[in-house]
């Protein structure tokens, strides 16, 4: 991320902001990438077909250009923001949307359009997190990743465990209860483990607090109390030998190890967001009904969700909200769940009667109430530009340790060195 970004900063210094800032906007401008038409970049499966295929139904005048892009649409953005040509009316961002932040200027002011308005119809913590530290709105929205904690229902009563959701639940209220829970699970059923990895166990942690690693005004916290707790707990679990020591099962490149271990019954528990659901259900098809949910051990936190922006070169940001606002009102948002699996960031949604089915891969267990709960207790925190490369920045020492057997002392210097110096580079610090 922050190479990407380094290279759209100076893009924009060769060819000029002021260029784009001039460019003339209007229905025949060059500077769209569909003159006379509202054009939609999005992720593949970052949106229901089936709503966008209504959608353009119901805005014929506004002649909808839907352009899914496959890996890379941040890039292609950024490249065509430096360039000025070519760039969509409205557009998706990810979940690193805060490094849009210092170029909030290139993108309407939802604000201006009507969405305050809405506000009150959305998760609080989700609808501010797409805002700038000065109110500038730029992301509308469209789904989250509230965690729970995902366990074998079947393993556990095998070996006299709790096994209920809310049995689990109150036996692991803390992630220290969770690892003791681990230790005696695994001398009942020997040769598995209780984690995938170190990272799972730190990015998690982090996830509960409502504090990472900068305050609102960009001012860097340092090494914080609980980004060292997030270390030194995702350490023990891997001393306490409770990790498959994949290191970075959750990246490309391990996930078919980690797959072989779901189908043989391997990893008996792992806190993840709602979204790995769709993976776990397609590559581990054989344990349909022994899997569980409940609450997460430490609370409630939040891993991803995405946004729809309007670029300020849109010639008609009203009408573009109109279809923003109506994609993702709260009445589709339960049609997007069921079709792309895009967990609501509408709390309307979550008493939807389709969402609160039973769900024959988890026993019969209707999962809508525990990640609903997750996501309604999720603590607000901000989020800056700098943070998911500093997060990576310790979960790659983390790594080292795990998999290479670096001395954790050492990994821990060599994080704090490295996101200095980041941060120095950045001009931040």
């Amino acid at each position: 991320m922050t190479l990407t970004r380094r290279a759209f900063l100076t893009a924009s210094t060769t060819l000029g902001v002021a260029t784009l800032a001039g460019a003339t906007v209007g229905c025949a401008s060059p500077t769209t990438a569909s003159p006379g038409r509202l054009t939609l970049w999005y992720s593949k499966d970052g949106l229901s077909e089936t709503v966008l295929a209504e959608a353009v139904r119901r805005f014929p005048a506004d002649r909808l250009n839907l352009t899914p892009i496959g890996d890379g649409l941040k890039h292609r953005l950024l490249a065509a923001m430096s360039g000025g040509a070519y760039l969509p009316d409205l557009t998706m961002m990810g979940d690193d949307i805060a490094s849009y932040f210092p170029d909030a200027d290139q993108f309407v002011d939802l604000n201006t359009v009507g969405a305050g308005a809405l506000k009150g119809q959305y998760l609080p913590w989700k609808w501010d997190s797409g805002t700038t530290s000065d109110g500038h709105m730029i992301g509308f929205p469209i789904d989250i990743g509230p965690s729970a904690l995902y366990y074998r229902h079947d393993l556990f009563a095998q070996a006299g465990f709790p096994s209920e959701p809310d049995e689990v639940a109150a036996a692991v209220p803390t992630w220290d209860d969770y690892f003791r829970f681990g230790q005696e699970l695994l001398r009942a059923l020997p040769g598995r483990y209780l984690l995938p990895d170190t990272k799972m166990v730190f990015t998690y942690s982090m996830a509960q607090q409502p504090v990472k690693y900068f305050d609102r005004q960009n001012h860097y916290l340092a090494d914080q109390d609980h980004v060292r707790q997030a270390w030194d707990r995702a350490l023990r679990a891997f001393n306490l030998r409770l990790t498959a020591g994949y290191g970075g099962a959750q990246d490309q490149g391990q996930s078919v190890d980690r797959h072989a271990a779901w189908n043989a019954g391997k990893e008996l528990s792992f806190v993840n967001a709602c979204w790995i659901t769709g993976e776990l259900k397609q590559s581990a098809p054989g344990t349909a009904g022994s899997w569980r949910v409940c609450r997460s051990p430490g609370g409630a936190g939040n891993q991803g969700g995405s946004y729809l922006a309007i670029t300020r070169y849109c010639p008609r940001p009203q009408e573009a909200f109109a279809v923003v606002s109506w994609l993702l009102s709260p009445e589709n948002q339960p049609r997007a769940y069921l079709d792309a699996g895009l967990f609501p960031s509408s709390p309307a949604a979550f008493r939807d009667p389709r969402l609160l089915e039973p769900e024959p891969f988890f026993g019969g267990q209707a999962t809508m109430a525990v990640f609903a709960r997750s996501a309604s207790e999720v603590k607000p925190a901000y989020f800056s530009p700098w943070d998911i490369t500093i997060s990576d920045t310790y979960t790659d020492e983390l790594t080292n340790v795990e998999v290479a057997g670096k001395d954790p002392a050492q990994a821990w210097a060599d994080a704090q060195t490295k996101v200095t110096r980041l941060l120095r580079h950045q001009g931040v610090i």
